[in-house]
C-alpha cells in the first residue's frame, strides 16, 4: 500500500487575500504614477512594485508539498526550491504519529517554520504528522490522516 499527499496554498483563501491586498497597491502606485505625483524617478517605484508583487504572488502560487509512505519509508519533497524527493528510511524513524492539530498555532504559523531543530511543513489542515530522527523532529501537515495511520500501524505490526 503506498500513501500519496499533495498540498499547495492554490485555491485557499490566502491566495484570495494576497491579491486584494495586492491589486488596490499597484492600483495606486499606478494612479500617483500616471498623475505625475510620484515625481520624475516614479517609473522606478512603478517598477519595483509592479515586479515584485506579481512574483511573489507566483512564488506562493507554487510553494506545495508532496508526502508519500510505503511499505519501506517515508518521502517528501517541497517545491519550488526542493525538487528531488527526500527519503526517511523505516529503519532510521524513532517515532512516527499523527495527531489533530492544525499547525497554525503550536509551530507558528502556515509555510516551512525552522523551530529549533524542528522542521515543520505546515498548510491548511487539521492533521500533522510528526516525525523524530535522532535529534531532529519532522512535522508534515495532511489532509489524510486515516491513511498515515494505517501505513503507521502496518510498520509497527511488521516491526513484531
Amino acid at each position: 500500500m503506498v500513501v500519496n499527499e499533495q498540498q499547495s496554498f492554490r485555491g485557499t483563501f490566502l491566495m484570495y487575500g494576497i491579491i486584494l491586498l495586492e491589486l488596490p497597491t499597484l492600483v495606486l502606485i499606478s494612479t500617483l504614477y500616471f498623475t505625475g505625483k510620484l515625481g520624475e524617478d516614479g517609473w522606478i517605484a512603478l517598477l519595483i512594485v509592479g515586479t515584485l508583487m506579481p512574483l511573489a504572488f507566483i512564488l506562493l502560487m507554487n510553494i506545495k508539498l508532496e508526502t508519500r509512505i510505503d511499505d519501506s519509508s517515508f518521502r517528501y519533497k517541497s517545491g519550488p526550491f526542493q525538487r528531488s524527493w527526500k527519503t526517511l528510511k523505516k529503519e532510521d524513524i524513532k517515532t512516527i504519529s499523527v495527531h489533530k492539530k492544525d499547525g497554525f498555532m503550536d509551530y507558528g504559523g502556515i509555510g516551512v517554520r525552522f523551530l529549533g531543530k524542528t522542521k515543520a511543513y505546515i498548510f491548511l489542515a487539521d492533521h500533522v504528522i510528526e516525525i523524530e530522527i535522532g535529534d531532529r523532529k519532522l512535522v508534515f501537515s495532511t489532509h489524510k490522516p486515516r491513511e498515515f495511520e494505517e501505513m503507521i500501524e502496518s510498520w509497527k505490526s511488521s516491526k513484531r
